[in-house]
């Protein structure tokens, strides 16, 4: 049995169901990432694939910034990365909060300095990637993100 799994797009809302080109210049997508664990775990699971998205020319977006993240994890641990040689870290998140915080919902927003910027700077997709360990049956994550696309 494999882990159980979604991927939704909140803004625009039903982007990947309708038809991307009525949104042309859409800056902006929150994703939000939701899973229970069957204790078996993902690695390197892709959550956001760029060839889905369009930036304002049309085109997919070559990088994504991310502005802010609420996320609630339940008794495993939840990595982030961009697609890179090698893999670029976004944000490691575990059952109690990030850094150490003792808050089982955390927020953090970084638009104060321009975003968590995935690097780019290779050849790779730049997709964002996640990998869950130390995870038991039935534990859980629910993480929501504002990501701004870059050309």
């Amino acid at each position: 049995m494999a882990d159980t799994v979604s991927v939704d797009y909140l803004y625009p809302f039903n982007l990947l169901d309708s038809d991307w080109n009525n949104r042309a210049g859409t800056k902006r997508v929150v994703v939000r990432l939701t899973g229970t664990s069957d204790a078996t775990g993902e690695t390197d699971v892709v959550k956001v694939d760029l060839s889905d998205l369009k930036t304002h020319d049309g085109n997919a977006p070559s990088r994504t910034v991310v502005e802010w993240m609420e996320w609630r994890v339940h008794g495993m641990a939840v990595k982030l990365e961009w697609d890179r040689a090698p893999q670029s870290t976004i944000i490691n998140i575990n059952d109690i909060g990030f850094n150490n915080a003792t808050t089982e919902t955390d927020f953090r927003d970084w638009t104060k300095f321009g975003g968590l910027a995935d690097p780019g700077d290779d050849d790779r997709t730049g997709d964002i990637l996640l990998t869950s360990s130390y995870g038991y049956s039935g534990d859980t994550y629910d993480i929501i993100m504002c990501l701004r696309l870059k050309d």
